[in-house]
């Protein structure tokens, strides 16, 4: 028993000694296994390197041969780059034109400012009805009485008048706007009518002689006929005109006038006669309650630019270094009045009790020569020359107002001096002139703004 446990041992024995010996090489094997593992990274990483710079040699120092392809290469390369730069700055400002008309329609879309306006009570704050209130001075009219806090009714054909003149106001609640030509009757509510509706300039009201006389005559009994259905007061905006080419120097209201009937002017002259008789005859028979302002040359912004008036042209052909054309003899003489005085004498005749013509105007005469020489310094750099041309057709030779009646009765001169009311309306030309876009909102206006209503 002795002998075989002593047998078992020994055999144990060496089993163990054997297993632990081919543990220690197994562990060995695996070292050796990992090292040759971990080694063959660095020698790739080392053969790729020794490309690359075998590669990158090759690159900097390349064949014979192959050197004028290159250079080609090269050429071509750089003109199709021109032309793709060529393409592609073509291709931005298109982008630019497309975005610019995007902006504009979305400004329009954008909540309307209006100009201040001050708030009446329902016993202060009148409806007014302006015919013809998107024209050159009854867009200036309507401006000041929304700022007053009346309620504005503009009646408008568009035959001479703009919607851009009076778009500021669009969509505010004291402004309503109605296309309508006044020929035709008008039914409506109001408590007093401002009757600008007539085109004033020669070249506008010689272009449709018949419609400026039915603008005068049927479009004004209309009017009177409102005046009269609801009791409102109206003032009817005659001209100068009714003076014609005047005997009496300056102009006096009692001064009949020297008309010709017949001639290209008459179409407006007799109208505006024939509207203040109507006017007077509505009074007399109706007891309608009229005022007549006779309104002699005015100017300032939203003049159209083409209406072949004195100021216009002269402007125009100056800021353009065009010549500057004197119809006649350039002896004629003319007193301008700037458009806020003008608006200032019809709110003035319209709130007094006097009931007879008057005159509205600047005194200060100048001759139309002397006229466009002021017109030619007061624009910076003009090169115009000044030249005469053929005389126009019953032409007035003389034109002053004499507004002693307006100083009496009203309490009104003109303000504004001529340099001042000159160098505005040269400004506002220049700005048309430059304009290459339309946005909204961007029209003469000399008030502040505020928040929308």
């Amino acid at each position: 028993m002795i002998r075989q446990s002593l047998k078992f041992r020994k055999t144990v024995t060496i089993v163990c000694v054997l297993s632990l010996l081919i543990f220690i090489f197994l562990i060995l094997r695996q070292d050796k296994i990992s090292k040759k593992i971990n080694d063959r990274p660095h020698q790739r990483v080392e053969n790729e390197f020794q490309d690359i710079a075998y590669r990158d040699f090759n690159h900097i120092m390349p064949k014979r041969n192959d050197y004028n392809q290159h250079n080609l290469k090269d050429m071509e390369t750089n003109n199709k780059g021109v032309d793709n730069s060529k393409q592609e700055l073509q291709e931005a400002k298109a982008r630019i034109e497309v975005l610019e008309k995007k902006l504009a329609i979305l400004e329009g879309r954008i909540p309307q400012k209006y100009p201040e306006v001050k708030y009446l009570g329902y016993k202060e704050r009148k409806r007014i009805v302006v015919t013809g209130g998107a024209g050159f001075v009854g867009s200036h009219l309507v401006d000041v009485l929304m700022t007053q806090g009346h309620e504005v009714i503009v009646v408008d054909n568009f035959f001479t008048g703009r919607k851009r003149n009076v778009e500021h106001w669009f969509g505010h609640r004291n402004f309503e706007m109605i296309h309508h030509d006044i020929v035709n009757p008008l039914y409506i509510e109001a408590d007093e009518i401002y009757h600008l509706a007539s085109p004033a300039s020669p070249p506008h009201y010689m272009q449709n002689p018949v419609k400026t006389i039915k603008t005068n005559t049927l479009g004004t009994i209309n009017m009177l006929g409102l005046a009269r259905r609801v009791g409102a007061k109206i003032l009817i905006a005659s001209t100068s005109e009714v003076y014609g080419d005047p005997m009496v120097h300056p102009q006096p209201e009692s001064y009949w006038g020297h008309v010709n009937p017949i001639g290209p002017r008459a179409c407006y002259d007799e109208g505006k006669r024939v509207a203040e008789t109507l006017a007077y005859s509505y009074a007399k028979q109706e007891k309608v309650s009229v005022r007549v302002a006779r309104i002699f040359n005015t100017y300032g912004p939203r003049m159209h630019a083409s209406d072949g008036r004195v100021v216009s042209n002269f402007i125009m052909q100056a800021i353009q270094n065009l010549t500057i054309t004197v119809y006649g003899n350039g002896k004629q003489t003319r007193s301008f009045c700037y458009v806020s005085d003008l608006v200032d004498g019809l709110l003035a005749l319209m709130a007094s009790s006097y009931t007879l013509p008057v005159n509205l105007g600047n005194p200060v005469e100048h001759t139309i020569e002397e006229f466009a020489l002021i017109i030619k310094n007061l624009v910076p750099g003009c090169r115009s020359t000044v030249a005469t041309g053929a005389a126009v057709e019953d032409d007035p030779q003389r034109r002053r107002p004499d507004i002693t009646v307006a100083e009496t009765q009203l309490n009104w001169a003109p303000k504004v001096s001529l340099q001042d009311g000159l160098q505005r309306t040269i400004d506002y030309f220049k700005e048309e002139l430059s304009r290459t876009t339309f946005y909204n909102n961007q029209t003469y206006m000399d008030v502040k703004v505020k928040s929308p209503h």
